[in-house]
């Protein structure tokens, strides 16, 4: 069955890649898209290309001006817009967490990193997940990954030295967004951290092997996102110990408010036990947000309801609504970021990736007061709008 499936999975790339054997983004923007995407209007853009401040624009078959992802970024830096920190500031290091499996983790943490990369911010996702979700969306094949020392699994391991995490980072199709992949080895390392763990300082070392490599890299990066095991063992303690916030996916029915309630009070006893072995651990925030929502669905507007009384300033205005391109999306190994052909109807398209705007600005916004250079704006800078030339 082994080699069925590792056969079937190669079969299954082929057709979703197709014809490229890697994935490769084909993302271009009109001047308004880009333009919304850059924090300018579209006359500041065509004025400042008019008096040669940026180079020309790509012109189209159809005599229209349009834009990739690369010359996104080569206009913020022509014009001077940071769209994340400063270099001096330390990046937010962000969880997607629940114990609970269904609730989107994975499927998460790619969209958000694939919407922050559209915002120009330098993002590092570290998939700490066994079951290796996040980076087969982003196309890393863990079957390669096996002999490598250039993983989280080796990092992890007790007996690997710690001096340069920066070995595990790899490029992804996102000219902004690189990734710490997981691998067929990163559920085994987990016995091995378990193994031999005796001794208040040992535990506490295996318990800061994440925070201490993302420690090295940390001003390098605006976001490092954590995709973390559905289960709290000593990867989970890992990621717990090395996150600054959460965002805390929780759909809107009865069993996975139950179990998030129960998630709740893990995180605090697990936060007691860091604090027990000297971690300090104390996140800067933590927002639920309710996914896979269906406003149809029988009971979920009253659960919607009751997850808002629960979390109060905690909970995210905008659920994740559930939509067939997200689905659809996934299944072909990408984001509804990653192609601006609809596999369902535009309508359906459009709506979708408008909710997850609506859903990751909040996140932004969050992550932005983090910063002390942000902080006071928060994540909308458009009142700097053409006042750049002032």
């Amino acid at each position: 069955m082994v080699d069925n499936g590792e056969a079937l999975s190669s079969q299954l790339k082929k057709v979703a890649f197709r014809p490229r054997a890697r994935k490769k983004l084909e993302l271009t923007f009109g001047p308004g898209r880009a333009a919304d995407l850059i924090g300018r209007t579209p006359e500041a853009i065509a004025k400042a290309e008019a008096k040669g401040r940026l180079p020309q624009p790509k012109i189209g078959s159809n005599g229209r001006r349009y834009y990739t992802l690369e010359d996104l970024t080569l206009i913020r830096q022509a014009l001077g817009i940071i769209p994340g920190k400063q270099s001096h500031e330390p990046a937010v290091v962000l969880a997607v967490q629940n114990f609970k499996g269904g609730v989107g983790k994975s499927t998460i943490t790619k969209h958000l990193a694939d919407y922050l990369s559209l915002q120009g911010l330098r993002v590092l996702v570290v998939d700490c997940d066994p079951q290796a979700s996040t980076s087969s969306l982003f196309d890393v094949d863990q079957e390669a990954l096996w002999e490598s020392e250039e993983t989280l699994a080796h990092f992890l391991a007790p007996t690997a030295p710690l001096n340069d995490f920066r070995l595990t980072i790899q490029d992804t199709a996102w000219p902004t967004t690189k990734i710490v992949p997981s691998s067929l080895g990163l559920g085994e390392i987990e016995w091995h951290m378990v193994a031999g763990a005796e001794g208040r300082q040992e535990i506490m070392r295996r318990f800061g092997l994440l925070r201490s490599g993302i420690s090295q890299v940390r001003r390098e990066f605006d976001v490092i996102l954590l995709d973390p095991p559905p289960a709290m063992g000593f990867l989970g303690m890992n990621v717990m110990a090395a996150a600054t916030g959460l965002v805390i996916p929780v759909p809107a029915r009865q069993l996975d408010f139950l179990s998030t309630i129960h998630f709740m009070t893990n995180i605090a006893d697990t936060l007691e036990s860091l604090q027990g072995y000297d971690m300090g651990v104390n996140y800067d925030f933590i927002r639920v947000v309710a996914s896979n929502y269906s406003r149809s669905a029988d009971g979920e507007t009253g659960m919607l309801r009751i997850l808002q009384q629960m979390c109060g300033t905690n909970m995210l205005t905008n659920p994740i609504l559930a939509s067939e391109e997200i689905k659809n999306s996934v299944q072909e190994f990408r984001s509804v970021y990653e192609s601006d052909k609809p596999i369902s109807s535009h309508k359906t398209f459009t709506r979708c990736r408008d909710n997850l705007d609506l859903v990751f600005a909040e996140i932004l916004h969050v992550i932005r007061q983090q910063w002390p250079s942000t902080s006071l704006t928060g994540f909308d800078d458009r009142h700097l709008l053409d006042g750049e030339a002032a």
